[in-house]
Order: C-alpha cells, then sequence, then structure tokens
C-alpha cells in the first residue's frame, strides 16, 4: 500500500516481508496512525500477524538453496599474475584488493 508521509516524502510505501503469506483480514480505514500501528493484518491457518508502516528486515539474509556445489574448473584469464595471486573458481566470488580507478 502507499501512504501519504510529509511534504518532503508523499509516499510511503508499507511493504510486506517476503516469507509472509496468506489472507488479508483487516486493513484499517484511512486516518491518522503512529508508525508502531497494524494497518493491514494477515491471516495464516489460524495466526494474525500484523503488517505496520515500518519494516525491520535483517541487513543480509542468505540466498534460499539447497547446497553449496564445490568448484572443480578454475576460471583462467591468460594473466599468470592475476591467475597465481588470486585463484578463482568457475561460479566462486572473487575479490581483487586495490585502489578506486586504478584499472584492476
Amino acid at each position: 500500500g502507499v501512504i501519504y508521509e510529509n511534504g518532503l516524502f508523499k509516499q510511503h510505501f508499507v511493504m510486506v516481508h517476503p516469507n509472509a503469506s496468506g489472507r488479508v483480514k483487516e486493513i484499517l480505514p484511512a486516518g491518522k496512525y503512529v508508525i508502531e500501528t497494524n494497518v493491514i493484518e494477515i491471516e495464516e491457518g489460524g495466526k494474525v500477524t500484523g503488517v505496520q508502516m515500518f519494516q525491520k528486515w535483517p541487513v543480509r539474509e542468505a540466498r534460499p538453496v539447497v547446497e553449496k556445489l564445490q568448484g572443480c574448473t578454475a576460471l583462467l584469464t591468460c594473466e599468470r599474475v592475476i591467475d597465481a595471486l588470486f585463484p578463482v573458481t568457475q561460479g566462486g566470488t572473487a575479490a581483487v584488493p586495490g585502489a578506486f580507478g586504478c584499472g584492476k
């Protein structure tokens, strides 16, 4: 949903956590509410969950995977220094150190 906030922020988006599911049981009518007020109630299996105008979500959340596969093939760049100092498997994650704008 979208709520008018103030002159600086005209639209305040009410977001539902990605893992939330169920049917919307109640939506509050237009009015003045504080951010801790449950503006939407979601019901799933007899359990009622409130959705507020602010969200507390973790900054980092692991991606949903069944298992992480072991790398078996090297990523070759054909640059001896890079391949020797920073070996990486195909599909793996790498970080190359260096300053910004130095042509890494």
